[in-house]
């Protein structure tokens, strides 16, 4: 990969964060009156990061996704995968490093309570969503809905994609609108064997079950398609090493270049597969140099308030792309779209992810952690903290 295209990414990157940052504290009151409490800064600053890398992945795609084909853009635009797929890896990471944190934490967990806490957290915008990009999918095939192709993917949507649909309403595909939702049924499944975990962690054989463990995401690694598993376990690995509490400066700023150079890499300078055992071991060394630095870049307040939108961020920016691009294609031929433009027109539709970011951040998603701590005013403390509630 060419050094310049590299530079083109980490320019556009920055840009983009500059942009969210910015845009972001106009809405400061609203997100920080909203505010969760998190136990680890770094964490928090590194989700926020991560759900803009995403976005960056996926606005030079808008117009594959859209079936445009546009020779100026079939070049350049194969650099990006690089970033959206670590800004996955990195949101498994940080999964499988939180809850992991809380098992070696804590020796009695309520699973019950737990389950209920994962599905206030993940499911009620996770559900808006999806009426959502039903509604636009619906409203461009005519509202013609009523067939196996369409039903299937209904049933899809409402099962987080656990049923196998061809993500289609009324023969327009949802690839362009929801295609990041695939990720929630690996964290939905990684949820639903941490009460396993956190038996087989206070066995006596833990040694031999975390070998077999390994193996498996070995196994995932070599054959998969699309590697999850695998990241679960480098969190949960990054969870016992920050047990250390590494405090040596030197080291940890070791660590710190570590990741930024691993960070320039993933930016375009070298292709790197997007799921591989390459891109395995560099997400793992980053996000594990990213545990023992600790760097106070990601402590800051804008990160924070960054990271609260997040989950809105990632389930909303497609709608918004998808959209955006749909009404340019009435005044512009999107198939002779020059660079200039193009990323003009992605920088316009920041404002417009996080507000609507920041509204179902408040009336959505808080709403619903709310409850479920007046729900707990009066009861026994649980055994997990505000932070095993705010994961994603």
């Amino acid at each position: 990969m060419k050094t310049e295209y590299s530079l083109e990414v980490i320019t556009l990157t920055l840009s983009i964060i500059l942009l969210f940052v910015a845009f972001s504290s106009i809405f400061r009151s609203k997100i920080e009156s909203a505010e969760v409490k998190h136990e680890y800064k770094f964490i928090n600053g590194l989700r926020g990061l991560a759900a803009i890398f995403v976005f960056v992945n996926h606005a030079p795609f808008v117009l594959i996704n859209l079936g445009v084909k546009n020779t100026v853009f079939s070049a350049w635009g194969q650099i990006y995968p690089n970033l959206g797929s670590f800004g996955v890896q990195i949101f498994f990471c940080i999964t499988g490093f939180l809850f992991f944190d809380k098992i070696i934490k804590s020796k009695d967990i309520d699973w019950g309570d737990f389950f209920v806490s994962r599905i206030r957290r993940v499911a009620p915008l996770y559900y808006l969503t999806s009426l959502l990009v039903f509604i636009i999918a619906a409203s461009f095939s005519g509202f013609e809905f009523l067939n196996k192709e369409s039903i299937t993917t209904i049933a899809g949507l409402v099962t987080f994609n656990f049923i196998d649909n061809p993500m289609k309403i009324g023969g327009v595909s949802l690839v362009p609108l929801s295609s990041v939702t695939w990720t929630l049924v690996h964290e939905w499944r990684f949820y639903a064997v941490l009460p396993m975990v956190a038996i087989f962690y206070r066995s006596p054989y833990r040694s031999v079950i975390m070998t077999v463990a390994i193996l498996i995401a070995a196994i995932d690694l070599g054959t998969s398609a699309v590697v999850c598993w695998a990241y679960f376990l480098s969190g949960m690995g990054a969870a016992v090493i920050h047990k250390k509490s590494i405090t040596n400066k030197a080291i940890k700023f070791t660590f710190m270049i570590v990741a930024i150079s691993i960070f320039i890499w993933m930016c375009g300078l070298v292709e790197v597969p997007g799921y591989g055992a390459l891109r395995f071991a560099l997400a793992t060394i980053f996000f594990i140099s990213i545990t023992i630095s600790n760097p106070r870049f990601l402590h800051y307040q804008f990160l924070n308030r960054l990271s609260d939108i997040s989950y809105s961020v990632y389930l909303l920016h497609l709608p918004v792309l998808f959209l955006s691009f749909k009404l340019l294609s009435v005044f512009l031929d999107l198939a002779a779209l020059d660079k200039v433009t193009f990323w003009a027109v992605n920088f316009m539709t920041i404002p417009i992810i996080v507000a609507l970011s920041t509204f179902t951040f408040v009336h959505v998603e808080k709403r619903f952690m709310r409850k479920k701590r007046e729900e707990q005013t009066n009861a026994p403390p649980v055994a997990y903290s505000e932070q095993t509630k705010a994961a994603i």
